[in-house]
Order: structure tokens, then sequence, then C-alpha cells
């Protein structure tokens, strides 16, 4: 629990929604909603739907910012619409035609709904390795993301880039600021690091929290 001095520094959604018992859930109110699915064989993957008609999904943004995922390659197919993405500074218009969409790990990328589009957004995006592996991008990162940014519309508080970078580095992968696209990812790694040390043991952030998540 924070105490009345870290909720001074940084304040945050005073009660958090207990959203982990559904099987799907939104992202930013009623603009995109994720559904977690799983595979035969176990692994997971998340079939996302973002709302054409929400004005957050037309001017692009429903999706993260630029990122990279250090540990994990990660994969999109597009079911209808048309993904916006950036791969390494290029940027790509996908839809079903194009297959399978292809991030490897290390790789800076975001990706949105394309300005293009004329339909809701429907892809399915998954990851590699998925599982057996501490630290990864998981469906509970999404859950803690989705739940803590929503909660904070509800309360009319500006979502604290600290704790969103906390949630990140706990799934192994780094957020990279315009700003920061000059520096290296090893180096990036470590104000990453920092930055994560000092919402939770100073600003007194979680990792995770009970109410947005499950046990996986």
């Amino acid at each position: 629990m924070a105490g009345a001095w870290q909720q001074w520094l940084s304040p945050r959604p005073q009660k958090r929604t207990k959203n982990n018992s559904q099987s799907s859930f939104p992202h930013l109110g009623d603009a995109a909603l994720y559904e977690p699915l799983s595979r035969p064989d176990g692994r997971w993957y998340v079939r996302e739907t973002h709302y054409i008609e929400n004005a957050l999904v037309r001017a692009g943004m429903t999706g993260p910012p630029l990122h990279i995922h250090r540990l994990q390659d990660e994969y999109f197919k597009v079911e209808q619409g048309v993904l916006g993405a950036v791969k390494n500074g290029v940027e790509y218009a996908v839809t079903k035609d194009d297959g399978t969409f292809h991030i490897p790990a290390g790789t800076r990328h975001r990706f949105w709904s394309h300005k293009s589009a004329t339909e809701d957004l429907v892809f399915s995006v998954w990851l590699d390795p998925c599982k057996d592996t501490d630290f990864i991008l998981d469906v509970n990162f999404l859950r803690n993301l989705s739940g803590y940014v929503d909660d904070c519309l509800k309360a009319g508080l500006k979502p604290s880039v600290l704790q969103i970078i906390l949630f990140t580095e706990n799934a192994s992968s780094l957020l990279c600021p315009p700003f920061l696209n000059w520096m290296p990812v090893w180096l990036l790694f470590w104000v990453h690091r920092g930055l994560a040390w000092y919402a939770e043991k100073v600003l007194g952030y979680e990792r995770s929290y009970p109410e947005y998540t499950r046990d996986l």
C-alpha cells in the first residue's frame, strides 16, 4: 500500500477495478477489446479489436508507444482492417493478404490502426517463447496495463509513465521515447531499469496488481 507522501508525489487511482474474472477486457474505455485465447498446444495469443468509430482509434492512439521486447519475437496476423506498424523506423500498412507480420526480439516497434482503414481493426498477436520463461510479456501484462490505464481515466488522472515503465520492465521489455531514439539498447536497458527501481522502491508502484491479473 502506497503511503500518503507517495500518493502526493505521484497520484494514482484510490480504487482498482476488480476485473480479473473477465475472460476479455476493454482498453482505453470502449476503444479496443482484448480477448486472450489459447491454442491446442497451450500457447496463448490475444485477439485485439480496435473500433473505428472511436476517435482514439481513428487518430492511431490505441496501440502502444515505441518499445522493444528483449527476449521474445512478436507476430501479428490481421483478420480485418489495416494494421499500421513501425519496425526499426520503417512504416508498414499490414492487411490480411500479407500473412504473418514478424517483429524479431530486440526490434524497436509500435502498431496502431492505420489511417487508411475504413473498418474495425481485428488481428491476432502472439510472442515466442510464450511460456516456461520468467519475466516475459504475458497476458497479465496486458491485464495490468489496461486495468491501470482505465482506472486512471475513470478517476480523471493521467497515467504515470513510471508505473507503465515498471509494468514493462517486469515483462523484459523497454519503452523507447522518441527523444531516446539515439540511445543503444544496452544503455536504454539500464536507464529503464533505474526508472523502474525508482517507481517501485520510491513511489510505491507495484509490478502487478491482483485485482487485474490471473494465475497462469
